[in-house]
C-alpha cells in the first residue's frame, strides 16, 4: 500500500506495511537472513531485551592490548528471534552509568566514552565506531530501525547510508507520519506525532512498521519471510522480487490452507489466489495425481483459483513465469476464468 506524507505543503509517496523480503541463497535451513538494528543507544535497551547474554558477551574491548584496534564484530547465529543472524551494532558496556545519556555517545578525546576509568582498554575512536558500524550494515541483508526518539540522530544516518547501499531498510515506530489522507480528513492539520519530522526517513524505508515495542515489529518482520522448499521456488521468488509486478503484491509463500491441511507454494490470500510450481517428480505415481486433482477440486470449490507452472518452465525462464502469473493475476482480478 502506498501512502502519502503531507508536510510542508507537499505530499509525498512514503510506501507503508511490509515488502516481499529477500534471503540468501538456498533452502531451509540454509536460508538465513542477517539484520542490523538500528535505533537509539539506552543503557540496556531493547536490543539487550530481546538478545540478553549473548549480546553483552559477545564482544570485548579490553581484551585488546592498549593501542591495538578493536576487535571486529562477530556475528551472532540466528541470535535475534531464532531466525536471523545478528551483525550490530555492538556496545561497549558501561556498568559506570557515566557513557549513558544525553550529550554522552562518542565524547571524550575522539573516544567513544567520556569517562576517563576506561582510559588504556583499547575502547575504539570515534571513527572506528563509524566503520564498524558501516561494515556491519554492509553485511547486513536487512536494515531494522526502531525510530521512536527524535534525538536518534546516529540511526538517522544508518537509514540514509543502508538506502544507498541498496539494502532492505525496515523502519518500525508507534505511529508512521501523517499522511495526506489523514490531514485531509482533520482540515489539512496532522496530528501531533514525534514521527511527523522522519517523514524522509520513513520514505527511505523499504518497507514501514507500526508496533507497540520494537520485539512486536521484529515479529512482523518473521511472518513475512519467505519460507522456500525447493530450488524452484527459490527461482521463481528471486524473479518475482527483481521484477515485484503491482500484480502480485503480498504474495506470500508456503500458504496454508484448510487449517494447514494444504499449503500452496505461493498465495495471494486476499484473493485466494494460488501460484503452484509443480517438480519434476510431481506426477511420479498415479496416486499422487489423483490426490492432486482431488486437492484441487476442494480448493476450487472453496473459492480458490490456481495459476500452475511445471519445473521445467520455470528453470527455463523463471522471470517469464513470473509475469505470465501478473498478467494472469489480473486477469482473474478483472473477473477472468480461472486456470
Amino acid at each position: 500500500m502506498v501512502r502519502v506524507t503531507y508536510l510542508g505543503g507537499h505530499c509525498r509517496p512514503m510506501i507503508c506495511g511490509m515488502m516481499p523480503i529477500q534471503v540468501r541463497g538456498g533452502t531451509g535451513e540454509d536460508c538465513v537472513t542477517s539484520i542490523y538494528l538500528a535505533g537509539k543507544i539506552n543503557k540496556n535497551d531493547w536490543r539487550h531485551d530481546l538478545m540478553g547474554w549473548d549480546l553483552r558477551t559477545a564482544w570485548a574491548v579490553w581484551e585488546n592490548d592498549e593501542g591495538d584496534p578493536p576487535r571486529p564484530w562477530p556475528v551472532i547465529k540466528k541470535g535475534v528471534l531464532d531466525t536471523f543472524d545478528y551483525v550490530g551494532p555492538y556496545f561497549a558496556s558501561d556498568d559506570h552509568g557515566c557513557g549513558h545519556g544525553p550529550g554522552t555517545h562518542g565524547c571524550g578525546e575522539d573516544g567513544a566514552l567520556a569517562c576517563g576509568s576506561y582510559a588504556g582498554l583499547g575502547l575504539p575512536l570515534r571513527p572506528q565506531v563509524r566503520e564498524m558500524c558501516l561494515a556491519a550494515i554492509d553485511a547486513a541483508d536487512i536494515v531494522f530501525a526502531w525510530l521512536n526518539d527524535p534525538t536518534a540522530y546516529g540511526t538517522l544516518v544508518e537509514i540514509g547510508y543502508a538506502k544507498g547501499r541498496g539494502k532492505q531498510v525496515i523502519v518500525a515506530a508507534p505511529e508512521i507520519p501523517g499522511t495526506c489522507e489523514l490531514a485531509s480528513k482533520r482540515g489539512w492539520q496532522l496530528p501531533d506525532s514525534p514521527t511527523n519530522e522522519f517523514w524522509f526517513a520513513f520514505s527511505c524505508a523499504t518497507s514501514t512498521l507500526t508496533a507497540s515495542t520494537p520485539h512486536e515489529a521484529l515479529k512482523q518482520v518473521v511472518d513475512f519471510l519467505p519460507n522456500l522448499e525447493s530450488p524452484i521456488e527459490e527461482a521463481f521468488w528471486r524473479a518475482y522480487l527483481q521484477m515485484a509486478p503491482p500484480e502480485l503484491n503480498g504474495l506470500r509463500s508456503q500458504h496454508p490452507v484448510f487449517n494447514g491441511r494444504y499449503r500452496l507454494d505461493f498465495a495471494l490470500p486476499a484473493q485466494k489466489i494460488g501460484i503452484e510450481l509443480d517438480g519434476y517428480a510431481y506426477h511420479s505415481s498415479p496416486e499422487v495425481f489423483t490426490r492432486d486433482r482431488a486437492r484441487q477440486r476442494e480448493l476450487q470449490l472453496n473459492g480458490w483459483r490456481i495459476i500452475s507452472f511445471s519445473g521445467t518452465e520455470i528453470n527455463r525462464d523463471a522471470g517469464g513465469c513470473v509475469r505470465q502469473a501478473a498478467q494472469l493475476v489480473d486477469q482473474l482480478k478483472s473477473g477472468g476464468s480461472g486456470t
